[in-house]
């Protein structure tokens, strides 16, 4: 399942403000019920998540493991990770309690909340402020993203996003987004650390706004045909160009890579994003061209490879191309 949602009883652990997400799953939120407490009951997330002590079975006996812990669902005992004696359990209430304080500025409204993994990862998603404009028709929706892990491999975390999270998938984008994020361990003051979070939220915003300026800048300055040799010598090369030897299987699959690129580039000028963005002719269309390409298209990404690598791209361990575009593409 690409969406990898957490499917309890037949139901999945999804709710959404407005339209659905592409999978149709979820519950809808009912307009004026946008309270915390509405929206984790209809996402799923109300469950508790205990520790308990982990064993393991030596000679056909239990045999405690030491320092170690298991987190379980309260309710049905489901492991979800293993952890050690320093993680505090921060529970999914936690983080909607701090995303109420928020909700008091008037203009922050619940969009997506939901499990995934079997409910070892939880995101909230809420939108804030004003939609922005860049060239003159390709509207940017700002959002504040919250992520929780119940299995010890991620903390909590709060980022801002412009892209709608409605699976793994597009959880992946938004965590790989160019932006600030605060990071918040899993430790006795977790709690205490989310009210400073959403304090840090508004100054965040602020640099949010002026990453909006510099996308409006690249939608005013010509890509020019040098630049686009640039992103494709980036992206996906053309293996007759490459110096380094090759396998018969590596050429393949670069030339697999470059032929769908340039075909998409040659096309990407009828598509809506693309449209919006102002045409490929500008460095803010000829960037959303080439990561919708590298998201959606690029015959050689599997979605078992995205799912991988959200971790890394929540910890910030992950190089991403996505960001080595934009660096080139913004280059003056």
């Amino acid at each position: 399942m690409a969406h990898n949602l957490e499917i309890t009883n037949g139901k999945a652990s999804f709710a959404y403000a407005g339209r659905p997400g592409w999978h149709g799953l979820g519950q809808a939120i009912p307009p004026g019920m946008e309270d915390s407490e509405t929206v984790s009951e209809l996402a799923g997330l109300n469950r508790t998540v205990a520790l308990v002590p982990l064993y393991t079975m030596v000679g056909g006996e239990p045999v405690a493991v030491p320092e170690k812990f298991a987190t379980v669902y309260a309710d049905t005992g489901f492991v979800l990770g293993v952890v050690g004696t320093r993680y505090t359990v921060v529970q999914n209430v936690t983080a909607f309690r701090a995303i109420d304080r928020w909700l008091a500025d008037g203009r922050v409204k619940y969009e997506t909340a939901g499990a995934l993994d079997e409910g070892r990862k939880v995101f909230i998603l809420v939108r804030i402020g004003e939609d922005f404009t860049i060239a003159g028709t390709d509207r940017v929706t700002p959002y504040a993203l919250v992520t929780n892990s119940h299995d010890g491999s991620s903390g909590l975390g709060v980022k801002l996003v412009s892209t709608r999270v409605v699976c793994q998938n597009t959880l992946n984008v938004s965590l790989r987004e160019k932006g600030e994020r605060i990071g918040i361990r899993h430790t006795a003051s977790a709690e205490a650390n989310i009210e400073s979070a959403a304090q840090a939220l508004g100054l965040v915003s602020r640099q949010q706004a002026e990453m909006m300026q510099r996308f409006q800048q690249l939608a005013q300055m010509n890509a020019g045909q040098t630049l686009v040799e640039q992103v494709v010598e980036l992206v996906a090369p053309n293996p007759a160009k490459v110096e380094v030897s090759l396998t018969e299987r590596q050429r393949n699959r670069a030339i697999r890579r470059h032929d769908s690129f340039m075909t998409f580039l040659q096309h990407a000028e009828n598509l809506p994003t693309i449209v919006s963005a102002g045409g490929i002719e500008n460095r803010w269309g000829l960037f959303n061209a080439t990561t919708e390409w590298m998201e959606w298209v690029d015959p050689t990404k599997s979605t078992q490879l995205l799912e991988r690598r959200m971790v890394g791209s929540l910890e910030g361990t992950v190089s991403d191309a996505r960001q080595r575009v934009y660096d080139l593409v913004a280059a003056v």
